[in-house]
């Protein structure tokens, strides 16, 4: 099966729709009006990229867009600003404008197929946010939206920085260690934990689910059997903390508090959630606060040594952390890409596409087209954002990030307390993640060293005939 056609029955809220007829399938490396023979899927049989250029290929699970993908979205924008992928079966949209104008058309483009192409959300419970539409995508948001509002977050900040003192002064006291499980990881899990309103003691159990569920075979569709079960272990574990929830309510507990699980069982008391979907909807809290976030804090600690000196210039202008951490956002986009299905025939950046396609929507590239930011290669500090060129990094449209504001304040306070001490240097070999999805790293081994300290280095010179 392919990657289209291997995937959950989408259930009743997600329509199915003929294929559309073989003169309306364009090829999509031309012109709309440029026709290719085509299946019965609507697939062409004979694609033929047009113009013929070797070098202007896209294929998601392939090495070369995990190890370096920002030259091949460049040949994409340029060449193939629609491009089709006839061994993936997925059509791939890289320009800004394209990108943000398909995140908002959610009626031609839904969600009930899951928004990744690697068979991720065959693993999830019913309830699973990104994987539904309005209405249901209408209720399931609205049960959880005080999870997520500005003044809950707020109130977060301060358990927020402990928790990353606590976690910096470990690896402080140990030299250095692995960023990635030491703090990025631990620390995502513990928003995702203060979000929910699980007990600490959580943090371990989802920390080792979450390592499990993102492994992933490079080239390769579909995630290993140990992963599917890490997501089922983790969707146990909710359940038992929906069922001491549940009852401590019926004991009187309060139910004023913004924690999740209050806020599910509320919603479901009214019929707004089904029981069905709980488990599955706090998963999505419990994921939107972990991979993605933790790849951010690598992705900081990356930049950082990337250009060493701005560690030195944020810590003399600790107002430009709020702009560090955006324009990281934009650089190195943790969440590089999401995926949607057409509920009919549609034409962007002039070019068809059929009805029940795949249709993957870049947000890494976006946030590097020169078309809307100059030198988009080039990490600028000041650059100016604003409502017309906003990032894509959470998103667009009703679907975008619930979760942006918190990532953003836990980024910005990881930041602050990381330059409270020694300078950071990535030292050793660091790993990727493999998902597609996310753009982070799995390994990140540093150490600290005071400002100013240099580097071990070999003294070169002539003198004494050495």
């Amino acid at each position: 099966m392919t990657e289209t056609t291997d995937l959950k029955d989408p259930g009743p809220g997600c329509p199915h729709h003929a294929p559309s007829s073989p003169e309306a399938v364009a090829v999509v490396s031309a012109p709309a009006e440029t026709v290719s023979p085509v299946t019965a899927t609507g697939v062409s049989e004979h694609f033929v990229a047009l113009p013929l250029d070797l070098s202007v290929h896209y294929d998601p699970l392939s090495y070369a867009v995990y190890d370096h993908p920002y030259d091949t979205y460049r040949r994409l924008r340029d060449a193939a600003p629609v491009y089709f992928n006839p061994d993936r079966e997925i059509y791939v949209v890289s320009r800004y404008d394209d990108v943000r104008a398909g995140l908002a058309n959610h009626t031609q483009l839904v969600n009930c197929l899951g928004n990744d192409i690697d068979g991720t959300h065959d693993s999830y419970g019913a309830g699973m946010l990104v994987a539904e539409d309005p209405p249901r995508h209408t209720d399931l948001r609205a049960a959880i939206r005080r999870t997520f509002a500005a003044r809950e977050i707020l109130v977060k900040e301060e358990g927020v920085r402990d928790f990353a003192r606590s976690l910096l002064a470990d690896m402080h006291a140990q030299g250095g260690g692995d960023f990635a499980s030491d703090f990025a990881l631990p620390m995502s899990i513990g928003m995702g934990i203060s979000l929910l309103g699980s007990p600490p003691e959580d943090n371990t159990a989802f920390v080792e689910h979450l390592w499990r569920a993102m492994e992933r075979t490079v080239g390769k569709y579909g995630i290993p059997d140990d992963a599917a079960v890490a997501n089922a272990e983790t969707e146990e574990l909710l359940a038992r903390r929906f069922a001491d929830r549940r009852s401590a309510i019926a004991d009187g507990a309060d139910t004023s508090g913004s924690d999740a699980y209050t806020q599910i069982l509320l919603a479901s008391h009214k019929g707004k959630v089904f029981e069905g979907e709980q488990d599955g909807l706090a998963h999505l809290i419990l994921s939107a606060a972990s991979d993605a976030p933790a790849a951010l804090f690598t992705n900081l600690v990356y930049v950082l040594d990337k250009f060493p000196r701005m560690q030195g210039h944020l810590r003399a202008h600790p107002e430009l952390i709020t702009a560090f951490v955006e324009e990281t956002l934009r650089y190195e986009t943790p969440g590089q890409n999401v995926s949607r299905q057409t509920t009919e025939q549609i034409v962007i950046a002039e070019f068809t596409i059929p009805a029940d396609s795949r249709v993957m929507f870049l947000q890494g590239s976006a946030n590097r087209d020169e078309r809307v930011y100059p030198d988009p290669d080039n990490f600028d500090i000041n650059r100016k954002f604003t409502p017309k060129n906003r990032i894509m990094s959470f998103g667009e449209g009703i679907h975008a990030c619930m979760g942006a504001p918190f990532a953003r304040l836990a980024a910005k306070i990881m930041v602050e307390e990381l330059l409270k001490g020694p300078d950071i240097r990535i030292v050793g070999s660091p790993v990727r993640w493999v998902k597609q999805l996310v753009r982070g790293f799995s390994v990140l081994p540093v150490e600290f060293a005071e400002p100013g300290s240099g580097v071990a280095h070999q003294h070169f010179t002539l003198e004494n005939g050495r």
